[in-house]
């Protein structure tokens, strides 16, 4: 049985070396997140907020109104997916965090994103 508000979040990370510098403590990642609606009415993403964290427990907090100036509506069965990039000062870190949501008929949710690795590929096998 589906649930009436249910936005399945998805991401995935790269390590972008010719823009790191590993001498500066400078690690370049990209990432990609799909937001799949399996919920049974549409929604417009309203906020991120996002935790970066690095090999030093050093954490960015990243709150912002929508997502690369936008706010999208994901109808019922439908998938947004956008791109965005961050740097940390450790080749392995992690991200993690939530978007807050408001569904068609006024109800207020949040989908939770859930942790996923940065890592420059010669550090993690």
């Amino acid at each position: 049985m589906s649930k009436i508000y249910d936005i399945k979040v998805q991401a995935k990370s790269k390590f972008i070396e010719h823009l790191s510098d590993h001498s500066d403590n400078h690690y370049v990642f990209t990432y990609t997140v799909t937001l799949t609606n399996c919920g049974k009415i549409g929604a417009r993403l309203l906020r991120r907020h996002w935790y970066v964290s690095d090999s030093f427990d050093q954490i960015h907090e990243v709150e912002g109104d929508g997502v690369l100036g936008e706010q999208p509506h994901i109808a019922p069965g439908d998938t947004y997916q956008y791109a965005s990039g961050t740097v940390i000062e450790t080749p392995v870190g992690t991200m993690e965090g939530c978007y807050h949501l408001i569904a068609d008929d006024g109800t207020p949710f949040v989908a939770e994103i859930p942790t996923f690795i940065l890592s420059a590929k010669h550090k993690l096998h």
